[in-house]
């Protein structure tokens, strides 16, 4: 019982892990928002790990999330917790049949994007079987953990990030998704990159890629 345990703590770091380099960093902050540039071999790292938490299409997700920024909190809203239900949008029943074209634009010339666009589903399943090849134990924290965590996640971040027809702070919000918690500060203003003091992610950017980026210009300019 102790082993089991303990595989399942270290599928919950391995998660912080992805949800904080993966869905928060690269996922929404870089694809979604473009807030600040990559490498592309940080991109495709980016896309792998969203595949762990079983978040589908990064396309879709790109394109269903600027859409809730378009249209956040009315019928448009693809996953508005007041109009489609807070258990709904907990469990992820909700669907974006149809992104125009003028939310994905630039998405869809990215081709690390469309790779992973069409091939999540053969790479999750892959590495699910690599994974289960190395040991039941492994597959429990590699792949099981990160994407019960992945689902749940940010189900719950979708439902518990609105109330009342707006967005709003939600500090449990951060324990599964990497400082997204700040929901109102976010949407009040989506290029913000650090949304509060414990906002790790931003915290992160901020160091990792932002001074990187000023430090770069400087050098070219001199």
């Amino acid at each position: 019982m102790a082993e089991v345990f303990w595989y399942v703590f270290f599928g919950f770091l391995w998660y912080q892990v992805i949800a904080t380099f993966g869905i928060s960093i690269g996922l929404h902050r870089h694809f979604a928002h473009k807030q600040f540039e990559v490498s592309k071999l940080y991109e495709i790292v980016i896309l792998f790990l969203i595949t762990l938490t079983g978040a589908r299409s990064p396309l879709g997700w790109i394109g269903a999330h600027r859409i809730h920024h378009a249209n956040a909190d009315t019928e448009n809203d693809p996953h508005s917790p007041d109009i489609k239900g807070f258990w709904n949008i907990v469990f992820n029943r909700w669907t974006c049949k149809n992104i125009p074209r003028k939310y994905i634009r630039d998405a869809i010339k990215n081709p690390r994007i469309i790779f992973f666009h069409r091939y999540w589903k053969h790479i999750h399943l892959t590495v699910a079987i690599i994974s289960l090849f190395i040991g039941l134990n492994f597959f429990v924290a590699f792949i099981v953990v990160p994407f019960i965590l992945g689902f749940f996640g940010y189900g719950f971040f979708n439902a518990a990030g609105h109330k009342d027809y707006k967005p709003r702070t939600n500090f449990w919000i951060n324990i599964l998704s990497a400082g997204e918690g700040f929901h109102d500060v976010h949407h009040r203003n989506p290029n913000q990159v650090r949304l509060h003091k414990y906002d790790m992610s931003g915290y992160i950017v901020e160091k990792l890629f932002l001074e990187r980026s000023i430090n770069e210009n400087a050098f070219q300019k001199e």
